[in-house]
């Protein structure tokens, strides 16, 4: 039987490419790369939306909220062997008052939500379930495409993000990967992947998936 991992994330997962706002090829972006080197014993199922945050209802992009999406996600691709959230860098917008302790607990929540759809649907079928810490911006994000979502204090806090996840999976009982150990944002904007990144971290994450699952 097949091993699969859901992927809950936001462009970073989905594969934006700075460059041209287009989306990385499916063997560039990191979960493409961590699938072909996994192989066929394992299935890596994407879930990435641009723009998606941990738990905010933006006016005209509720979509995007991850909170209220994750229920209906989780259903549709069960079952599974784990479920990685991946999201947070979008709740750093100044707009949304940004805290990183309080962004690693609306991403916990997320999870625990998919812990009881999946615990309840599939009693019997073991799942994991991972905190991942999402990518801090870098000081591109200041002049770069995205510069009037970030200013420098909210670049700064970013960098809080991975202690504040941490901490929380460990308050909660869950398993914790940091993206930050092996990639970094490109210079382009400063707060997507470009394609070396998406090589780095899908390797990566292949390697702790091989040892975790």
């Amino acid at each position: 039987m097949k091993k699969r991992i859901m992927i809950y994330g936001d462009s970073n997962t989905h594969g934006y490419n700075a460059e041209d706002g287009s989306r990385f090829d499916e063997n560039t972006r990191w979960t493409g790369v961590c699938q072909n080197i996994l192989g066929e014993g394992y299935v890596i199922v994407e879930e990435g939306l641009n723009g998606r945050n941990t738990c905010h209802s933006i006016p005209g992009e509720e979509y995007k909220n991850g909170l209220a999406y994750i229920l209906p996600c989780v259903l549709s691709q069960l079952p599974l062997d784990m479920i990685c959230v991946k999201l947070g860098s979008n709740d750093f917008d100044p707009m949304l008052d940004p805290d990183p302790v309080k962004i690693a607990q609306s991403a916990a929540d997320i999870l625990k939500l998919a812990v009881m759809v999946a615990e309840e649907k599939y009693p019997e079928r073991p799942c994991k379930y991972v905190l991942m810490a999402p990518l801090n911006a870098t000081e591109d994000a200041l002049t770069g495409d995205f510069a009037e979502y970030y200013d420098r204090e909210t670049v700064e806090l970013s960098k809080e993000g991975p202690a504040a996840y941490k901490a929380q999976a460990e308050k909660d009982g869950f398993m914790y990967f940091d993206a930050n150990e092996f990639a970094v944002c490109c210079k382009k904007d400063g707060v997507h992947l470009d394609e070396e990144n998406h090589k780095k971290l899908g390797e990566a994450m292949a390697a702790w998936i091989k040892e975790n699952l």
